[in-house]
Protein backbone atom coordinates (compact mmCIF):
# COMPACT_ATOMS: atom_id res chain seq x y z
CA UNK A 1 0.00 0.00 0.00
CA UNK A 2 3.07 2.42 0.55
CA UNK A 3 4.48 1.92 -2.51
CA UNK A 4 1.24 2.36 -3.90
CA UNK A 5 0.57 5.63 -2.73
CA UNK A 6 4.09 6.93 -3.93
CA UNK A 7 3.14 6.10 -7.14
CA UNK A 8 -0.28 8.12 -7.20
CA UNK A 9 1.85 10.98 -5.44
CA UNK A 10 4.31 10.90 -8.12
CA UNK A 11 1.55 10.66 -10.71
CA UNK A 12 -0.31 13.70 -9.12
CA UNK A 13 3.11 15.91 -9.01
CA UNK A 14 3.13 15.04 -12.64
CA UNK A 15 -0.21 15.95 -14.02
CA UNK A 16 -0.17 18.89 -11.51
CA UNK A 17 -2.69 17.53 -8.94
CA UNK A 18 -0.73 19.06 -6.20
CA UNK A 19 -0.90 22.98 -7.69
CA UNK A 20 -5.46 21.85 -8.90
CA UNK A 21 -5.63 21.19 -4.53
CA UNK A 22 -4.50 24.36 -3.89
CA UNK A 23 -7.45 26.73 -5.31
CA UNK A 24 -9.83 27.71 -3.08
CA UNK A 25 -12.90 25.28 -3.09
CA UNK A 26 -16.35 25.77 -4.19
CA UNK A 27 -19.12 27.18 -2.22
CA UNK A 28 -20.54 23.93 -0.72
CA UNK A 29 -24.06 23.09 -1.63
CA UNK A 30 -25.72 20.49 0.75
CA UNK A 31 -26.65 16.94 -0.73
CA UNK A 32 -30.28 17.63 0.01
CA UNK A 33 -29.73 21.24 -2.53
CA UNK A 34 -27.88 19.16 -5.03
CA UNK A 35 -30.60 16.71 -5.32
CA UNK A 36 -33.22 19.55 -5.18
CA UNK A 37 -31.97 21.97 -7.64
CA UNK A 38 -30.53 19.60 -9.56
CA UNK A 39 -33.41 16.83 -10.03
CA UNK A 40 -33.62 17.22 -14.08
CA UNK A 41 -29.80 16.44 -14.61
CA UNK A 42 -30.06 13.80 -11.81
CA UNK A 43 -32.74 12.39 -14.02
CA UNK A 44 -31.11 12.45 -16.97
CA UNK A 45 -27.72 10.64 -15.48
CA UNK A 46 -29.66 7.87 -14.47
CA UNK A 47 -30.73 7.44 -18.04
CA UNK A 48 -27.05 7.80 -19.38
CA UNK A 49 -25.42 5.43 -16.72
CA UNK A 50 -27.77 2.47 -18.23
CA UNK A 51 -25.77 2.83 -21.55
CA UNK A 52 -22.04 2.68 -19.97
CA UNK A 53 -23.14 -0.12 -17.04
CA UNK A 54 -22.07 -2.42 -16.30
CA UNK A 55 -18.86 -2.57 -18.41
CA UNK A 56 -18.55 -5.26 -20.80
CA UNK A 57 -14.76 -4.08 -21.13
CA UNK A 58 -11.63 -2.49 -23.75
CA UNK A 59 -13.53 -0.13 -25.95
CA UNK A 60 -12.56 0.47 -29.51
CA UNK A 61 -10.37 -1.95 -31.54
CA UNK A 62 -6.95 -2.74 -31.89
CA UNK A 63 -6.51 -0.76 -35.54
CA UNK A 64 -7.61 2.99 -33.48
CA UNK A 65 -8.68 3.99 -36.83
CA UNK A 66 -11.40 7.43 -36.62
CA UNK A 67 -13.01 8.47 -39.93
CA UNK A 68 -12.95 12.40 -38.75
CA UNK A 69 -14.60 15.27 -40.34
CA UNK A 70 -12.45 17.88 -41.61
CA UNK A 71 -12.27 20.88 -39.22
CA UNK A 72 -11.21 24.41 -39.46
CA UNK A 73 -9.63 25.75 -35.91
CA UNK A 74 -9.30 29.55 -35.43
CA UNK A 75 -7.55 31.20 -32.21
CA UNK A 76 -9.73 34.30 -29.65
CA UNK A 77 -8.50 36.39 -27.27
CA UNK A 78 -10.37 35.34 -23.35
CA UNK A 79 -12.06 38.52 -22.98
CA UNK A 80 -12.06 38.00 -19.12
CA UNK A 81 -10.32 39.69 -16.90
CA UNK A 82 -7.23 38.59 -15.34
CA UNK A 83 -7.19 36.51 -18.35
CA UNK A 84 -5.31 38.61 -21.03
CA UNK A 85 -2.42 36.38 -21.54
CA UNK A 86 -4.62 32.79 -22.77
CA UNK A 87 -5.50 31.97 -25.92
CA UNK A 88 -8.59 30.09 -26.70
CA UNK A 89 -8.48 27.50 -29.71
CA UNK A 90 -12.05 26.60 -31.32
CA UNK A 91 -12.14 23.81 -33.82
CA UNK A 92 -15.29 23.62 -36.29
CA UNK A 93 -16.27 20.96 -38.44
CA UNK A 94 -16.53 21.67 -42.33
CA UNK A 95 -19.85 21.92 -44.06
CA UNK A 96 -22.41 21.35 -41.24
CA UNK A 97 -25.98 20.99 -42.45
CA UNK A 98 -27.76 24.64 -41.61
CA UNK A 99 -30.26 23.98 -38.85
CA UNK A 100 -28.42 20.86 -37.32
CA UNK A 101 -27.37 21.32 -33.40
CA UNK A 102 -23.85 19.04 -32.62
CA UNK A 103 -21.95 18.34 -29.86
CA UNK A 104 -19.06 20.30 -27.83
CA UNK A 105 -16.58 19.14 -26.30
CA UNK A 106 -13.87 21.24 -24.17
CA UNK A 107 -10.26 19.94 -24.11
CA UNK A 108 -7.46 20.95 -21.26
CA UNK A 109 -3.97 20.21 -22.34
CA UNK A 110 -1.13 19.12 -20.04
CA UNK A 111 1.59 20.36 -18.19
CA UNK A 112 4.44 21.38 -20.82
CA UNK A 113 1.75 20.33 -23.44
CA UNK A 114 -0.30 22.88 -26.05
CA UNK A 115 -3.41 23.87 -25.83
CA UNK A 116 -3.72 24.19 -29.72
CA UNK A 117 -2.26 21.01 -30.29
CA UNK A 118 -4.70 19.25 -27.91
CA UNK A 119 -7.74 20.88 -29.75
CA UNK A 120 -6.74 19.22 -32.69
CA UNK A 121 -5.73 16.21 -31.36
CA UNK A 122 -9.96 15.49 -29.55
CA UNK A 123 -11.31 17.24 -32.61
CA UNK A 124 -10.66 14.08 -34.67
CA UNK A 125 -13.68 12.18 -32.13
CA UNK A 126 -16.06 14.66 -34.90
CA UNK A 127 -17.48 12.69 -38.02
CA UNK A 128 -20.00 13.24 -40.12
CA UNK A 129 -22.12 11.01 -38.37
CA UNK A 130 -22.28 12.58 -35.15
CA UNK A 131 -20.10 16.41 -35.75
CA UNK A 132 -18.43 17.64 -32.94
CA UNK A 133 -17.07 21.00 -32.36
CA UNK A 134 -14.02 21.06 -29.56
CA UNK A 135 -12.23 24.02 -27.90
CA UNK A 136 -9.59 24.25 -25.27
CA UNK A 137 -7.34 27.06 -23.96
CA UNK A 138 -3.64 27.84 -23.97
CA UNK A 139 -3.47 28.35 -20.19
CA UNK A 140 0.06 27.34 -18.91
CA UNK A 141 3.53 29.44 -20.54
CA UNK A 142 5.23 28.54 -23.25
CA UNK A 143 8.95 28.24 -24.07
CA UNK A 144 10.36 31.17 -26.11
CA UNK A 145 9.49 30.13 -29.52
CA UNK A 146 5.95 28.51 -28.61
CA UNK A 147 7.13 25.57 -27.46
CA UNK A 148 5.86 23.63 -24.14
CA UNK A 149 7.03 24.34 -21.11
CA UNK A 150 7.00 21.48 -18.33
CA UNK A 151 6.35 22.91 -15.01
CA UNK A 152 6.29 26.02 -16.97
CA UNK A 153 3.73 28.48 -14.51
CA UNK A 154 0.30 29.30 -15.48
CA UNK A 155 -0.74 32.04 -17.32
CA UNK A 156 -3.45 33.18 -14.77
CA UNK A 157 -4.48 32.21 -11.23
CA UNK A 158 -6.44 28.76 -11.03
CA UNK A 159 -10.25 30.35 -10.77
CA UNK A 160 -9.11 32.63 -13.22
CA UNK A 161 -8.70 30.06 -15.60
CA UNK A 162 -11.73 28.07 -14.61
CA UNK A 163 -13.71 31.33 -15.37
CA UNK A 164 -12.11 31.61 -18.82
CA UNK A 165 -13.22 28.13 -19.53
CA UNK A 166 -16.62 28.67 -18.98
CA UNK A 167 -16.68 31.91 -20.89
CA UNK A 168 -15.11 29.78 -23.71
CA UNK A 169 -18.04 27.41 -23.79
CA UNK A 170 -20.45 30.39 -23.53
CA UNK A 171 -19.13 31.71 -26.40
CA UNK A 172 -19.24 28.46 -28.55
CA UNK A 173 -22.40 27.99 -27.67
CA UNK A 174 -23.47 31.99 -28.95
CA UNK A 175 -21.59 31.58 -32.35
CA UNK A 176 -21.94 28.11 -32.99
CA UNK A 177 -25.13 25.71 -33.41
CA UNK A 178 -24.34 23.87 -30.60
CA UNK A 179 -26.80 21.41 -28.93
CA UNK A 180 -26.93 22.30 -24.88
CA UNK A 181 -27.61 18.81 -24.02
CA UNK A 182 -24.16 17.58 -25.38
CA UNK A 183 -21.59 19.66 -24.00
CA UNK A 184 -18.58 17.74 -23.06
CA UNK A 185 -15.12 18.08 -20.88
CA UNK A 186 -12.00 16.24 -21.40
CA UNK A 187 -8.40 16.80 -19.83
CA UNK A 188 -5.18 15.03 -20.65
CA UNK A 189 -2.80 14.41 -17.72
CA UNK A 190 -2.59 17.86 -15.71
CA UNK A 191 -5.44 19.07 -17.54
CA UNK A 192 -7.51 16.30 -16.06
CA UNK A 193 -7.38 18.39 -12.69
CA UNK A 194 -8.65 21.27 -14.29
CA UNK A 195 -11.66 19.39 -16.59
CA UNK A 196 -12.64 17.64 -12.77
CA UNK A 197 -12.76 20.68 -11.16
CA UNK A 198 -14.57 22.56 -14.04
CA UNK A 199 -17.18 19.94 -13.93
CA UNK A 200 -17.64 19.30 -10.32
CA UNK A 201 -17.49 23.63 -9.00
CA UNK A 202 -19.90 23.83 -11.94
CA UNK A 203 -22.27 20.88 -9.96
CA UNK A 204 -21.88 22.24 -6.29
CA UNK A 205 -22.07 25.77 -6.86
CA UNK A 206 -25.01 25.80 -9.35
CA UNK A 207 -26.64 22.53 -9.65
CA UNK A 208 -29.42 23.87 -11.74
CA UNK A 209 -27.83 25.23 -14.46
CA UNK A 210 -25.50 22.19 -14.87
CA UNK A 211 -24.48 21.90 -18.64
CA UNK A 212 -22.23 19.00 -18.80
CA UNK A 213 -23.01 15.64 -20.07
CA UNK A 214 -19.65 13.39 -20.13
CA UNK A 215 -16.38 13.85 -18.65
CA UNK A 216 -13.44 12.18 -20.02
CA UNK A 217 -10.28 11.98 -18.49
CA UNK A 218 -7.05 10.94 -20.48
CA UNK A 219 -4.43 9.39 -18.45
CA UNK A 220 -4.49 10.49 -14.64
CA UNK A 221 -7.84 11.36 -12.35
CA UNK A 222 -9.01 14.05 -10.93
CA UNK A 223 -10.68 15.07 -7.83
CA UNK A 224 -14.70 15.14 -8.14
CA UNK A 225 -16.16 15.34 -4.49
CA UNK A 226 -17.58 12.89 -2.29
CA UNK A 227 -20.29 10.17 -3.05
CA UNK A 228 -22.78 13.01 -1.64
CA UNK A 229 -21.30 15.83 -4.10
CA UNK A 230 -19.91 14.36 -7.11
CA UNK A 231 -20.99 15.34 -10.58
CA UNK A 232 -23.92 13.44 -12.34
CA UNK A 233 -21.86 12.34 -15.13
CA UNK A 234 -20.30 9.27 -16.91
CA UNK A 235 -16.86 8.98 -16.26
CA UNK A 236 -14.78 7.88 -18.86
CA UNK A 237 -11.20 6.52 -18.08
CA UNK A 238 -8.26 6.22 -20.39
CA UNK A 239 -4.48 5.05 -19.78
CA UNK A 240 -1.62 3.51 -21.23
CA UNK A 241 -0.59 0.38 -20.20
CA UNK A 242 3.18 1.41 -20.39
CA UNK A 243 2.62 4.67 -18.05
CA UNK A 244 3.99 2.96 -15.32
CA UNK A 245 7.25 5.06 -15.21
CA UNK A 246 6.78 8.21 -16.75
CA UNK A 247 8.99 10.87 -16.48
CA UNK A 248 11.07 7.63 -14.80
CA UNK A 249 8.86 7.71 -11.51
CA UNK A 250 5.00 8.34 -11.86
CA UNK A 251 3.26 5.50 -12.18
CA UNK A 252 0.25 6.68 -13.98
CA UNK A 253 -1.27 3.32 -14.13
CA UNK A 254 -1.71 2.82 -10.71
CA UNK A 255 -3.14 6.54 -9.90
CA UNK A 256 -5.79 6.08 -12.52
CA UNK A 257 -6.79 2.90 -11.25
CA UNK A 258 -6.75 4.03 -7.71
CA UNK A 259 -9.15 7.14 -8.65
CA UNK A 260 -11.63 4.64 -11.14
CA UNK A 261 -11.54 2.17 -8.03
CA UNK A 262 -12.62 5.19 -5.66
CA UNK A 263 -15.20 6.44 -7.31
CA UNK A 264 -16.49 2.89 -8.44
CA UNK A 265 -16.88 2.29 -4.69
CA UNK A 266 -18.95 5.94 -4.12
CA UNK A 267 -21.23 4.14 -6.70
CA UNK A 268 -19.85 6.92 -9.72
CA UNK A 269 -20.48 5.77 -13.28
CA UNK A 270 -16.91 5.24 -14.28
CA UNK A 271 -15.12 3.44 -16.95
CA UNK A 272 -12.09 2.19 -17.23
CA UNK A 273 -9.72 1.23 -20.03
CA UNK A 274 -6.39 0.54 -20.35
CA UNK A 275 -4.62 0.82 -23.43
CA UNK A 276 -2.42 -1.82 -24.56
CA UNK A 277 0.72 -1.05 -25.73
CA UNK A 278 0.45 3.15 -25.49
CA UNK A 279 2.51 5.67 -23.40
CA UNK A 280 1.55 8.69 -22.31
CA UNK A 281 -0.72 10.27 -25.11
CA UNK A 282 -3.90 10.35 -26.16
CA UNK A 283 -4.00 7.80 -29.19
CA UNK A 284 -6.73 6.16 -32.10
CA UNK A 285 -8.22 4.16 -29.33
CA UNK A 286 -8.94 6.34 -26.87
CA UNK A 287 -10.54 8.76 -29.44
CA UNK A 288 -13.10 5.88 -30.77
CA UNK A 289 -13.65 5.53 -26.87
CA UNK A 290 -14.14 8.81 -26.73
CA UNK A 291 -16.48 9.15 -29.75
CA UNK A 292 -18.09 5.94 -29.02
CA UNK A 293 -19.69 7.37 -25.46
CA UNK A 294 -20.46 10.79 -26.93
CA UNK A 295 -22.33 9.10 -29.91
CA UNK A 296 -24.40 7.15 -26.93
CA UNK A 297 -25.39 10.44 -25.06
CA UNK A 298 -27.87 12.87 -27.06
CA UNK A 299 -26.49 11.51 -30.34
CA UNK A 300 -26.81 8.89 -33.14
CA UNK A 301 -25.54 5.88 -31.24
CA UNK A 302 -22.01 3.79 -31.16
CA UNK A 303 -21.80 1.52 -34.22
CA UNK A 304 -20.62 -2.08 -33.30
CA UNK A 305 -17.61 -2.78 -34.29
CA UNK A 306 -16.87 -6.30 -36.32
CA UNK A 307 -16.11 -9.39 -34.13
CA UNK A 308 -13.22 -11.67 -35.44
CA UNK A 309 -14.40 -14.75 -32.99
CA UNK A 310 -18.53 -13.70 -33.98
CA UNK A 311 -20.50 -16.44 -36.28
CA UNK A 312 -20.69 -15.40 -39.82
CA UNK A 313 -23.36 -16.37 -42.21
CA UNK A 314 -23.44 -19.74 -44.37
CA UNK A 315 -23.04 -18.69 -48.14
CA UNK A 316 -26.28 -19.07 -50.60
CA UNK A 317 -25.75 -21.85 -52.86
CA UNK A 318 -26.59 -19.03 -55.64
CA UNK A 319 -24.78 -19.69 -59.10
CA UNK A 320 -22.34 -17.27 -60.21
CA UNK A 321 -23.55 -14.47 -62.13
CA UNK A 322 -22.02 -11.63 -64.34
CA UNK A 323 -25.79 -10.31 -64.76
CA UNK A 324 -26.54 -6.55 -63.12
CA UNK A 325 -30.04 -7.92 -61.88
CA UNK A 326 -29.54 -10.99 -60.94
CA UNK A 327 -26.33 -10.07 -58.66
CA UNK A 328 -28.66 -7.22 -57.36
CA UNK A 329 -31.03 -9.79 -56.03
CA UNK A 330 -28.78 -12.39 -55.15
CA UNK A 331 -27.36 -9.58 -53.00
CA UNK A 332 -30.82 -9.23 -51.14
CA UNK A 333 -31.28 -12.57 -50.29
CA UNK A 334 -27.48 -12.41 -48.59
CA UNK A 335 -28.77 -9.77 -46.44
CA UNK A 336 -31.82 -11.97 -45.71
CA UNK A 337 -34.11 -9.35 -47.67
CA UNK A 338 -35.84 -12.30 -48.88
CA UNK A 339 -39.39 -10.58 -49.66
CA UNK A 340 -37.58 -7.73 -51.34
CA UNK A 341 -35.82 -9.91 -53.56
CA UNK A 342 -38.92 -11.49 -55.02
CA UNK A 343 -40.78 -7.98 -55.08
CA UNK A 344 -37.25 -7.09 -57.34
CA UNK A 345 -37.64 -9.61 -59.60
CA UNK A 346 -41.10 -8.88 -60.78
CA UNK A 347 -40.44 -4.63 -60.33
CA UNK A 348 -38.06 -5.88 -63.25
CA UNK A 349 -39.93 -8.40 -65.13
CA UNK A 350 -42.45 -5.34 -65.40
CA UNK A 351 -40.33 -2.14 -66.30
CA UNK A 352 -41.23 -1.40 -69.25
CA UNK A 353 -37.92 1.41 -69.72
CA UNK A 354 -35.98 -1.99 -69.41
CA UNK A 355 -35.09 -3.72 -72.91
CA UNK A 356 -35.86 -7.28 -73.16
CA UNK A 357 -32.92 -8.33 -73.75
CA UNK A 358 -31.63 -7.17 -70.23
CA UNK A 359 -34.18 -8.85 -68.70
CA UNK A 360 -32.90 -12.61 -69.84
CA UNK A 361 -30.96 -13.40 -67.10
CA UNK A 362 -33.61 -12.45 -64.39
CA UNK A 363 -36.63 -13.82 -66.27
CA UNK A 364 -38.25 -16.67 -64.26
CA UNK A 365 -35.29 -15.78 -61.32
CA UNK A 366 -37.59 -16.19 -59.11
CA UNK A 367 -38.02 -20.15 -59.29
CA UNK A 368 -34.03 -19.84 -58.48
CA UNK A 369 -34.94 -18.15 -55.44
CA UNK A 370 -37.35 -20.61 -54.27
CA UNK A 371 -35.11 -23.54 -55.06
CA UNK A 372 -32.60 -22.01 -52.64
CA UNK A 373 -35.30 -20.93 -50.03
CA UNK A 374 -36.56 -24.68 -50.24
CA UNK A 375 -32.34 -25.79 -49.48
CA UNK A 376 -31.49 -23.62 -46.88
CA UNK A 377 -34.82 -24.72 -45.09
CA UNK A 378 -34.07 -27.96 -44.85
CA UNK A 379 -30.82 -27.36 -44.29
CA UNK A 380 -31.31 -24.88 -41.18
CA UNK A 381 -34.47 -26.94 -39.27
CA UNK A 382 -31.66 -30.17 -38.96
CA UNK A 383 -29.36 -27.44 -37.47
CA UNK A 384 -31.56 -26.26 -35.56
CA UNK A 385 -32.53 -29.99 -34.03
CA UNK A 386 -28.97 -30.70 -33.51
CA UNK A 387 -28.38 -27.22 -31.40
CA UNK A 388 -31.41 -28.69 -29.33
CA UNK A 389 -29.97 -31.97 -29.03
CA UNK A 390 -26.61 -31.23 -28.19
CA UNK A 391 -27.14 -27.70 -25.80
CA UNK A 392 -25.84 -25.47 -28.15
CA UNK A 393 -26.48 -22.32 -28.92
CA UNK A 394 -27.61 -21.69 -32.96
CA UNK A 395 -25.79 -19.23 -35.16
CA UNK A 396 -27.70 -16.47 -35.06
CA UNK A 397 -27.64 -15.39 -38.76
CA UNK A 398 -29.02 -19.17 -39.35
CA UNK A 399 -32.04 -18.29 -37.39
CA UNK A 400 -32.11 -14.91 -39.23
CA UNK A 401 -32.52 -16.38 -42.49
CA UNK A 402 -34.36 -19.03 -42.05
CA UNK A 403 -36.78 -16.52 -40.31
CA UNK A 404 -36.96 -14.44 -43.37
CA UNK A 405 -37.66 -17.39 -45.52
CA UNK A 406 -40.83 -18.07 -43.71
CA UNK A 407 -41.71 -14.77 -43.76
CA UNK A 408 -41.44 -14.78 -47.77
CA UNK A 409 -42.22 -18.48 -48.08
CA UNK A 410 -44.51 -19.03 -45.22
CA UNK A 411 -48.10 -19.37 -47.24
CA UNK A 412 -46.50 -22.14 -49.52
CA UNK A 413 -46.95 -26.09 -48.94
CA UNK A 414 -43.50 -26.63 -48.74
CA UNK A 415 -43.12 -24.46 -46.16
CA UNK A 416 -45.96 -25.53 -43.69
CA UNK A 417 -44.28 -28.94 -43.62
CA UNK A 418 -41.59 -27.52 -41.53
CA UNK A 419 -41.45 -27.70 -37.90
CA UNK A 420 -38.56 -25.19 -37.43
CA UNK A 421 -40.62 -22.96 -35.34
CA UNK A 422 -40.81 -25.34 -32.67
CA UNK A 423 -37.90 -25.26 -32.39
CA UNK A 424 -36.78 -21.62 -32.55
CA UNK A 425 -39.54 -21.31 -29.78
CA UNK A 426 -37.61 -23.91 -27.45
CA UNK A 427 -34.51 -22.25 -28.31
CA UNK A 428 -35.84 -18.81 -27.44
CA UNK A 429 -37.45 -20.11 -24.32
CA UNK A 430 -36.51 -22.60 -21.59
CA UNK A 431 -33.29 -23.71 -23.78
CA UNK A 432 -30.38 -24.33 -21.14
CA UNK A 433 -27.66 -22.24 -22.67
CA UNK A 434 -29.93 -18.93 -22.88
CA UNK A 435 -31.02 -20.04 -19.26
CA UNK A 436 -26.85 -19.65 -18.30
CA UNK A 437 -26.37 -16.48 -20.31
CA UNK A 438 -29.65 -15.05 -18.45
CA UNK A 439 -27.57 -15.76 -15.36
CA UNK A 440 -24.48 -14.72 -16.32
CA UNK A 441 -25.95 -11.49 -17.47
CA UNK A 442 -27.52 -10.80 -13.78
CA UNK A 443 -24.29 -12.20 -12.16
CA UNK A 444 -22.69 -9.44 -13.54
CA UNK A 445 -24.92 -6.60 -12.66
CA UNK A 446 -25.47 -7.65 -8.89
CA UNK A 447 -21.35 -8.24 -8.75
CA UNK A 448 -21.28 -4.49 -10.61
CA UNK A 449 -24.28 -2.84 -8.08
CA UNK A 450 -22.27 -4.42 -4.77
CA UNK A 451 -19.27 -2.91 -5.58
CA UNK A 452 -20.99 0.63 -4.76
CA UNK A 453 -22.38 -0.56 -1.56
CA UNK A 454 -20.61 0.69 1.52
CA UNK A 455 -18.77 -2.08 3.13
CA UNK A 456 -19.08 -4.61 -0.04
CA UNK A 457 -16.28 -4.43 -2.03
CA UNK A 458 -15.31 -8.16 -1.02
CA UNK A 459 -18.27 -9.89 -1.68
CA UNK A 460 -18.43 -7.75 -4.62
CA UNK A 461 -14.55 -8.77 -6.06
CA UNK A 462 -15.40 -12.49 -4.95
CA UNK A 463 -18.41 -12.29 -6.79
CA UNK A 464 -16.64 -11.15 -10.59
CA UNK A 465 -14.37 -14.18 -9.14
CA UNK A 466 -17.28 -16.79 -9.45
CA UNK A 467 -18.25 -15.04 -13.00
CA UNK A 468 -14.82 -14.79 -14.25
CA UNK A 469 -14.56 -18.61 -13.30
CA UNK A 470 -17.48 -19.48 -15.86
CA UNK A 471 -15.59 -18.53 -19.01
CA UNK A 472 -15.53 -21.97 -20.61
CA UNK A 473 -19.24 -22.04 -20.43
CA UNK A 474 -20.83 -22.30 -23.66
CA UNK A 475 -17.71 -22.76 -26.24
CA UNK A 476 -16.78 -19.14 -24.25
CA UNK A 477 -19.36 -18.04 -26.24
CA UNK A 478 -20.66 -15.04 -23.34
CA UNK A 479 -19.26 -12.03 -22.81
CA UNK A 480 -20.16 -11.62 -18.91
CA UNK A 481 -17.43 -14.05 -17.63
CA UNK A 482 -15.28 -11.73 -19.82
CA UNK A 483 -16.24 -8.37 -18.23
CA UNK A 484 -15.65 -9.65 -14.97
CA UNK A 485 -12.23 -10.98 -15.74
CA UNK A 486 -11.59 -7.21 -17.70
CA UNK A 487 -13.19 -5.54 -13.82
CA UNK A 488 -10.48 -7.70 -12.31
CA UNK A 489 -8.20 -6.87 -13.98
CA UNK A 490 -8.28 -3.36 -12.68
CA UNK A 491 -9.49 -3.64 -9.09
CA UNK A 492 -7.53 -2.31 -6.01
CA UNK A 493 -8.28 -3.29 -2.42
CA UNK A 494 -8.91 -0.29 -0.50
Amino acid sequence: MRNLIAAIAAACVLSGHVLCQQEPKPAPRTPEQLREEGKAFLERFAADRRKFEPQAGLGGDEGGKVDSTKNTLSECKIEVEGCEKLTGYVSVPEGLEPGRKVALMFAFHGNGDLGKGRVQNVSRISTARDPVITIGLQYQQTKEGGGGWFNGPTLATADKILEAARWLVDKAIKDHPVDRQRVFVSGFSWGTSWAGALVTRDWQNNPDAFRYRGLFLYSSGANMGTRETMPPVPVIATVGEDETAVMGSANVVAAVRYFCNQYRSYGACVQYHEIPKMGHQVNGRCLQITRDAIQQLGGPGALPYPDPNAPIPSPLPFAESTDTYVKEVIELCRQDLWQDAIARVEAIEKDKSIARDAKKAIKNFEREIEKVAKAEAARIEKLLASCLKDEQLPNPHEVRRIRAIAAAYGETGWMKLHRFTEALAKLEGDFPPLVRERERAEQMARAWALESEPGQRPAAKAAFAALAARKTEDGGASIWPKAAAYRLAWWIDR
